[in-house]
């Protein structure tokens, strides 16, 4: 069965690290510090084990020629000993068998093969029997009346305390209470995901405005913020479609509607060739067709640029120039517009103003600047183009167009695609200053309008 849940995969997986973990310390305590205690205890067992054997000797030796099964005070030292101990000790000879022991129950010595170490020493021989508890066997050889014997010492770890197993279980309950701990953990990265997830698919069915709330510096949080920007570029990249494909609709049905009156008005007079007047009607609908194309034409090349912008932005390419240079050649091609209307263009720019830009954006924040400042000053207006010093700024300058002030709402809707101000009637597709405004947002700049004494003032900033 598969997990699903991911706080449920990273607990087990922190159980499943924890076991091994333990397992590997238990066989590491076992295999090197059990083993290093055992030799310990079996080495340090002889000179124990000698002492008991010259003690055991001297109470035989008290009683020369008493035999062993009858010797009371042997007897009673081997049961003192026993109970202070809780060792089985017993006497025995190879050939008649046990002849005293301390303990009522039958002998019950493990087999050799469960037997792990055997050490010698000074004729006496100590078995450790490793079986599920440990067990030890010494034999210690005595002498009676003559007669060769064995002094056996049996003790067993069966009924004892474990400490390995202490340990082992010890280990298990702090594990067992880390890996709690790390349940509030575990189900607090899985809220993050799933609340991601959630704002993931209600943006995806289409809620444009859903941005997911994590809070934090983790990598989470990081993903966290990624997708609020993404959501915020697609937002504005699709709203951005949707405003596109309804205002480009909008104003090209009106010069296509022009062309198709043209066209049946054509039709008309050429019904009536042989007419003088409509020879000249034919061509004045002509050159309303030529216009109303040539608009178009415009517009399209507008809407491509500005489709250019959002989504083929291409790295700037900087390089230092003066301003002021740069300014008189752009404005070569209006002088004659500029005589046509009888309006004056007047610049305060200092002598020099050394600005690093990309002279292709800046000439197009101009061109559509000055081209929108052409349209909408009257006759025998003017126009003020003027830089001004700002600390942190590169370049500031601003271009002043007589014309009627704005309410504070137009002068922000103004660079809206297609905004048109009320009772406007000037030619243009309303697109010149958004394009204006996404050129320098590409440059890190900005373009706001006011009104001033003058008319109306754009003002153009560049880091």
């Amino acid at each position: 069965m598969k997990i699903k849940r991911l706080y449920l995969k990273i607990l087990l997986s922190f159980f499943g690290i924890l076991f091994i973990t333990l397992a590997l310390i238990l066989i590491l305590f076992i295999t090197i510090g059990g083993r290093s205690f055992r030799n310990y205890l079996d080495k340090n067992a002889f000179p124990k084990l000698q002492i008991f054997q010259e003690i055991v000797q001297e109470k035989i030796d008290d009683h020369p020629s008493l035999p062993i099964e009858q010797n009371s005070d042997l007897k009673k030292q081997l049961e003192t000993f026993s109970n202070l101990f809780d060792i089985k000790i017993w006497i025995s000879d190879p050939e008649k068998g046990i002849l005293m022991k301390s303990f009522t129950e039958s002998v019950n010595i493990p087999p050799k093969g469960f037997h792990r170490q055997i050490y010698h020493q000074n004729g006496i021989t100590l078995y450790h029997f490793i079986r599920k508890w440990a067990q030890y066997y010494a034999i210690v050889p005595i002498k009676a009346r003559g007669t060769e014997l064995r002094l056996h010492l049996y003790y067993s770890t069966q009924h004892q305390d474990r400490p390995k197993a202490l340990f082992f279980f010890g280990i298990l309950i702090i594990g067992g209470v880390v890996a709690l701990l790390t349940i509030p953990l575990a189900r607090r990265i899985t809220q993050q995901v799933n609340l991601l997830n959630l704002s993931a698919l209600e943006f995806a069915n289409g809620n444009l405005s859903c941005r997911t709330n994590i809070k934090g510096y983790d990598e989470i949080a990081k993903l966290g913020h990624s997708f609020n920007f993404m959501a915020d570029k697609l937002e504005k990249l699709i709203q951005g479609n949707k405003d596109l494909t309804a205002n480009v609709s909008h104003e090209l049905r009106s010069p296509l509607t022009r062309i198709r009156v043209s066209k049946e008005l054509i039709i008309d007079k050429l019904d009536r060739l042989d007419q003088e007047r409509a020879r000249t009607d034919i061509h004045r609908y002509i050159q309303n067709m030529e216009a109303d194309i040539q608009s178009l034409d415009t517009l399209i090349d507008q809407i491509l640029k500005l489709s250019k912008i959002d989504y083929q932005e291409s790295p700037l390419s900087l390089e230092s120039f003066d301003f002021k240079d740069f300014l008189t050649g752009e404005l070569k091609q209006y002088h004659s517009r500029l005589r046509q209307k009888n309006i004056r263009l007047e610049q305060d720019i200092p002598a020099q103003v050394r600005v690093r830009q990309d002279k292709s954006v800046l000439k197009s924040v101009l061109s559509n600047l000055l081209d929108n400042a052409l349209k909408y000053t009257p006759e025998n207006g003017k126009i003020l183009i003027c830089t001004q010093p700002v600390p942190g700024k590169e370049l500031v300058f601003t271009v002043t167009n007589s014309f009627f002030s704005l309410d504070d709402k137009e002068l922000e809707m103004i660079f809206n695609p297609f905004y048109r101000t009320l009772g406007n009637t000037a030619p243009g597709s309303g697109l010149g200053l958004t394009i204006a405004r996404k050129q320098l947002k590409r440059s890190k700049g900005q373009i706001t309008a006011r009104n001033t004494r003058g008319g109306l003032t754009f003002e153009i900033s560049l880091s």
